[in-house]
C-alpha cells in the first residue's frame, strides 16, 4: 500500500489533474469518501458556460467584493477527469493585488474544490444576528432547528449541517462588513454544499430584501444585476435542491453551492513525499550528522545529554528551504518530484533524561515546537522534566515555513498573499523532515548506533522498540495533527492547545496582532483580508490538521490508526478554543465532563456535540484544562485581557504527565481529573 501515491494518476498539478483510474483510487480510500451509509460520493453535476470569466471575474451575487460569496463554485469548471468533478478556475484580476504586486492564481488551480475547513463569507447590508435569530457561536446547535435563518445542506445526501456565524467585528464599514458562517465540524470532503440566507432582518426587524441579480433568480421577469442566463439556470437549481428538502424561496435571501475537494486532492503530494522517501530508504536509514553533544546542561538538571546535529532528507523543493522562491517541484503531471542530489540537512535536537541507563534506556518521541520556534524547544520548559519523570527521549526539528529561521517567508506571506504557495509547500516539507527523524529514533540502524546515543561503555540510551509517540504543543499541536494522520511510525500523539483552520484561527489570535499591520497596508478593506485567509487555507490544508482531520485516526493507504488526546486551555490568547473544539468534532473525540465549572463559559450551548468520554476509553480524546483565565470573546478578535494560559496549561502538571505516559504505554485514556473539572493554579 505505500506504494500507492507513486502510481495511482490523480495528482495535484497546478492547471490540470489527471485522474485515468478514478474507480480504483475512490475504492482505496472508500473510507474518507464514502458518503454516510456507505454510497458514493455524488459530484456535482458536471454544467459548464456559467462561471467566472477574465472578462467577469466577480460573481454578481455580491457586489461588495470580488470573489464573494465564497467559496463558491462560480470559481469552479466542470471537469470530469477530477474526483469532485470540478476544478478551481480563479481568473486573473478576481483576488486583488497587494500593490504593484498581481495575484497569480494559477497554485490554486488544480484544486478539485475548497478547504473541508472553509470559513463562508458573504455580505448582508444592515443584517443583525440578534434580530434575524441567527444560531452564533454561543448557541451553534441551534443552526439545525428547522427554521435556521442559515442553512448548510449537503447536496450530495441532502442533509443539514451544524454552523455558527458571526459578523466580523474588525470591520467598521457597514459597506463591507463581513456575515461569517463556520461548520461546527469540517465538511465532508469530496462533497458539495448548498449555502442558503434567509429570513434576515435589520436591528428593527424589518425584513431584508434579497440583491438584485438573486431576485431576478427567484422571479418570473427577466435577468438583471449581470446575471447570465447560464448562471441563473444553475441556481435556479439550486433554489430547486433546497425545496425539495424543506427549504423554500419563501424569505430566502441569497443562495449558492460549492465543492469541497477531495481526499486525494488533500492528502495526495504529502503520501507521495513520504512513500517515496521511504521507499528509497528500505530498511535502513539516511545519512545523519551529531554536530554538538553537551553532557550535563547546567541550564536543565533533568537531562544528561543534549544533542544536535543534521539529517538527509529528499528534499521537493526547487530551493533553499524558507523563501517565496522555494515551491514544490513538479513533474508535467504535477506530482511532486525529488530531483536526483537535491537533499535537505535538516536539524535536529534530541535530550537524554537523567532517569536513561543501559539498563534502562529511554522511550522514543517526537516533540514539535510552537509557532516561530525551533527544534531546541525540546530541551526547556516542561518536556525534560517529564522525560526525565518517566525516561522518554524527544527529538526535534523545525518546521520550515512556521520556525524562528523562516520567519521572512511568513512575513513576505503577510506582505502578499500570492506569496503563500511558497509557505504551504514548505510545511509540506516539514513534515517529510519530521516523519524522518522519527524513523531515525524508531529504526535499530539509526540514533541509537550513533555514540552520541549511548552511554561511556558504548551501550545504547534510547529504545527504538518501544514504540514512536508524538508530543507537541500551540503549533506543534497544530502540525502534529497532519504528522499523526500522515505516519507509519507514530501511533499515539498528544496534541496540546492544537486547532485547525488558520482562517478561523488568525482573526483570534494574539499571535498573529504583530503581523496585522502588514496585511492592513498590504490589503487596508478588511473584508480582503478575510477573504485572503480563506484562499490561503486551500493550500494550507496540505501543511494544516484542517486537511487531514477527517483521516487523523485512520484511513489514509497505507497508514495505521492513531490514537490522539487533544489538550485544550481555556480561555487560549493565541490558539481559539473553538478552534480545538471543531478539530475535536471533526476527529470523533470525546470530552472529559465535567470540562469547566458551572458558569465558566460565556456559551449557552458550550461543547456542543461532543460526546461524553468514558472510564474505558482509548481516544480520541478532548480534556480541557481551566487555570482560571477569562474566557475568550465570542467575536473574532483575540483575547487580551488577563493572563495566557496558552503556555502553562497542562503541561507543568504532574497529572498530566501520568495521563500522557499511561496513554503512550498502553492506549488508555486515564482520567487525571476524576469527577471534577480538570483545573491548575
Amino acid at each position: 500500500m505505500r506504494q500507492w501515491a507513486q502510481s495511482n494518476p490523480l495528482h495535484r498539478a497546478r492547471g490540470a489533474r489527471w485522474v485515468s483510474g478514478l474507480v480504483g483510487v475512490l475504492a482505496l480510500v472508500g473510507g474518507p469518501l464514502a458518503a454516510p451509509g456507505g454510497a458514493a460520493a455524488a459530484v456535482a453535476k458536471p454544467t459548464t458556460g456559467w462561471g467566472a470569466t477574465a472578462q467577469a471575474p466577480c460573481d454578481p451575487l455580491d457586489t461588495s467584493q470580488c470573489m464573494l460569496p465564497f467559496p463558491n463554485d462560480f470559481y469552479t469548471v466542470s471537469d470530469p477527469t477530477q474526483a469532485t468533478g470540478r476544478r478551481v478556475n480563479f481568473p486573473p484580476g478576481a483576488f486583488p493585488a497587494a500593490g504593484a504586486s498581481a495575484f497569480n492564481p494559477s497554485p490554486w488551480e488544480g484544486n478539485d474544490g475548497f478547504s473541508p475547513g472553509s470559513t463562508i463569507l458573504t455580505h448582508v447590508p444592515g443584517i443583525s444576528l440578534a434580530a434575524s435569530k441567527v444560531a452564533t457561536l454561543s448557541d451553534m446547535g441551534d443552526s439545525l432547528a428547522a427554521g435556521s435563518p442559515v442553512v448548510l445542506m449537503d447536496a450530495t445526501t441532502n442533509t443539514r449541517w451544524p454552523t455558527w456565524t458571526e459578523l466580523d467585528v474588525a470591520d467598521a464599514d457597514a459597506g463591507t462588513q463581513s456575515l461569517v458562517v463556520h461548520p461546527a465540524r469540517n465538511l465532508t470532503e469530496g462533497h458539495r454544499y448548498i449555502v442558503a440566507l434567509r429570513n434576515l432582518r435589520t436591528p428593527g426587524g424589518t425584513a431584508i430584501a434579497p440583491g438584485v441579480a438573486f431576485a431576478s433568480v427567484l422571479g418570473t421577469g427577466g435577468l438583471a444585476g449581470g446575471l447570465s442566463a447560464a448562471y441563473a439556470g444553475h441556481l435556479r437549481g439550486v433554489v430547486a435542491q433546497l425545496a425539495k428538502n424543506g427549504v423554500t424561496s419563501k424569505g430566502l435571501y441569497l443562495a449558492w453551492d460549492f465543492t469541497v475537494a477531495s481526499t486525494v486532492d488533500l492528502t495526495q503530494p504529502a503520501l507521495i513525499m513520504r512513500d517515496q522517501t521511504f521507499a528509497g530508504l528500505g530498511t535502513g536509514v539516511g545519512p545523519f550528522r551529531v554536530t554538538t553533544v553537551v553532557d550535563d546542561p547546567a541550564a536543565n538538571q533533568s537531562l544528561s545529554r543534549v544533542i544536535t546535529g543534521t539529517f538527509d532528507v529528499p528534499s521537493y523543493l526547487s530551493g533553499a528551504a524558507g523563501t517565496t522562491a522555494s515551491v514544490l517541484t513538479e513533474d508535467a503531471h504535477g506530482h511532486p518530484v525529488h530531483q536526483a542530489g537535491h537533499t535537505d540537512q535538516a536539524n535536529f535536537v534530541c535530550e537524554i533524561p537523567k532517569a536513561a541507563t543501559a539498563r534502562h534506556p529511554a522511550s522514543v518521541g517526537i516533540y514539535g515546537h510552537g509557532l516561530f520556534g525551533s527544534a531546541t524547544e525540546v530541551t526547556v520548559g516542561s518536556v525534560p522534566p517529564f522525560s526525565d519523570a518517566y525516561d522518554y527521549s524527544f527529538c526535534g526539528t523545525d518546521w520550515v515555513g512556521l520556525s524562528k529561521g523562516t520567519l521572512g517567508l511568513a512575513l513576505s506571506v503577510t506582505s502578499n498573499f500570492g506569496n503563500f504557495p511558497a509557505l504551504a509547500d514548505n510545511l509540506l516539507q516539514a513534515l517529510l523532515n519530521a516523519q524522518v527523524l522519527g524513523h531515525l529514533m524508531e529504526n535499530p540502524k539509526g540514533f541509537a548506533t550513533s555514540t552520541a546515543f549511548e552511554d561511556q561503555a558504548h551501550r545504547p540510551l534510547i529504545r527504538p522498540s518501544s514504540g514512536l509517540v508524538y508530543y507537541g504543543n500551540s503549533e506543534g499541536g497544530i502540525m502534529g495533527g497532519a504528522l499523526t494522520a500522515l505516519s507509519t511510525e507514530v501511533h499515539r500523539s498528544v496534541l496540546g492547545v492544537p486547532g485547525m483552520d488558520y482562517a478561523v484561527l488568525l482573526p483570534r489570535s494574539a499571535d498573529f496582532t504583530p503581523f496585522q499591520g502588514l496585511a492592513s497596508k498590504a490589503y487596508p478593506d478588511r473584508a480582503v483580508q478575510l477573504l485572503g485567509i480563506d484562499v490561503m487555507q486551500m493550500l494550507w490544508d496540505r501543511g494544516d490538521a484542517d486537511g487531514y482531520a477527517a483521516q487523523m485516526t485512520g484511513g489514509l493507504p497505507g497508514t495505521p490508526r492513531h490514537q490522539v488526546i487533544l489538550i485544550e486551555a481555556f480561555g487560549d490568547h493565541q490558539v481559539a478554543n473553538v478552534a480545538t473544539e471543531t478539530e475535536a468534532r471533526t476527529i470523533g473525540a470525546a470530552l472529559h465532563e465535567p470540562a469547566l465549572a458551572p458558569g465558566r463559559s460565556l456559551q449557552a450551548q458550550p461543547f456542543w456535540d461532543l460526546p461524553k468520554l468514558g472510564p474505558a476509553a482509548t481516544g480520541p480524546a478532548l480534556f480541557v484544562w481551566d487555570t482560571g483565565a477569562l474566557p475568550a470573546p465570542l467575536t473574532d478578535v483575540a483575547p487580551t485581557q488577563g493572563p495566557d494560559p496558552h503556555s502553562t496549561t497542562s503541561r507543568p502538571f504532574p497529572a498530566f504527565w501520568a495521563q500522557m505516559h499511561t496513554f503512550f504505554t498502553t492506549g488508555k485514556v486515564a482520567n487525571p481529573c476524576g469527577t471534577r473539572p480538570c483545573a491548575g493554579p
